[in-house]
C-alpha cells in the first residue's frame, strides 16, 4: 500500500488540507525521523511541526522549486515521482542530476543557509507533497535545536575551555574578531567543520546572532556541541564584555 492510500480527504486542485486532518502521522513522522535533519528533535517537537505541515496535490510536470528563487517551504515528497534539475552554467539548458522517490524530504537547504534555491524540482508523475512554510521550519525544526546563551554565559563557558567560532564574512572576522577565536565563515561551514573537535564546546558568534544560528544549526547537526551568542557582537559591546 502506498502513503497515498493512507491520505484521505484531500482537498481538490492545488489546495491542501491540514496534516493533522488525514495523514497516517505514525507512518509519515516514523519516515521523517530517518532524516538526519530531524533526528534529534524529540516526539513532542516532531508532532508540532508535523500538525504545521500542509498536505497538497501535485500534477505531472508541476514544478515545485525553481532554480534561483528564494527558499519558501520544505517538501516531503509522500506519493510519487520528481526530477532534480540544474543549469550546468549560466544559459545552458538544465540537467538532470537526480531523481526522487517517495517518502523523500527536500528544499531545506535554502531554508538552513537563507540562500537561493540551487536546483529545480520537477514532479514527474501525479502525486502528493507535504510542505512547511519556512516560517515554520524556522519555529519548529531549526529553533527548538539552538542553544542560545548570554554574553555573561558565553564568557564563563570560554573561561573553562569553549571555543569562540567568528562565522561572518572573512573581511569583517579580520577587522575585528573576539581573541581566540577562529574564523569560520557561514559559507564555509560545511567544507571546513572536519577541522573542528567534537570533544570541544563551540559557540559561534556573528554582529547579531542571524548569521551564527545557521552556522550553529548545521554544526549541531553534524554532531557538534555548538551554542549560539545571543545577540552576537551587539550584546557583547552592550554588556562592556569586548
Amino acid at each position: 500500500m502506498g502513503f497515498l492510500d493512507k491520505i484521505k480527504g484531500l482537498m481538490g486542485g492545488t489546495g491542501g488540507a491540514s496534516a493533522g486532518s488525514g495523514v497516517d502521522k505514525t507512518v509519515l513522522i516514523g519516515k521523517i525521523r530517518q532524516s538526519d535533519l530531524f533526528k534529534e528533535l524529540s516526539p513532542e517537537q516532531m508532532e508540532q511541526m508535523f500538525s504545521k505541515m500542509e498536505t497538497v496535490k501535485v500534477s505531472k510536470g508541476e514544478t515545485l522549486i525553481r532554480e534561483g528563487d528564494e527558499g519558501d517551504y520544505y517538501y516531503l515528497l509522500v506519493e510519487g515521482k520528481a526530477q532534480v534539475l540544474r543549469r550546468p552554467a549560466e544559459g545552458v539548458e538544465p540537467k538532470v542530476i537526480a531523481e526522487l522517490d517517495e517518502p523523500k524530504g527536500f528544499g531545506e537547504e535554502a531554508l538552513i543557509s537563507n540562500a537561493k534555491r540551487n536546483a529545480t524540482i520537477v514532479m514527474t508523475t501525479d502525486g502528493v507533497v507535504m510542505r512547511l512554510s519556512k516560517d515554520g521550519f524556522n519555529d519548529h525544526v531549526k529553533e527548538p535545536l539552538l542553544n542560545w546563551i548570554s554574553p555573561a554565559e558565553a564568557q564563563k563557558q570560554v573561561g573553562k575551555g569553549a571555543q569562540w567560532i567568528d562565522v561572518r564574512d572573512e573581511d569583517e572576522a579580520r577587522q575585528n574578531h573576539l581573541h581566540g577565536a577562529l574564523a569560520i565563515s557561514l559559507k564555509d561551514i560545511r567544507a571546513k567543520a572536519g577541522g573542528l573537535d567534537k570533544q570541544k564546546q563551540y559557540i559561534c558568534y556573528c554582529e547579531n546572532g542571524r548569521q551564527s544560528s545557521t552556522a550553529a544549526f548545521l554544526l549541531i547537526q553534524m554532531g557538534f556541541a555548538t551554542s549560539v551568542l545571543r545577540g552576537g557582537l551587539q550584546s557583547l559591546k552592550r554588556a562592556g564584555l569586548t
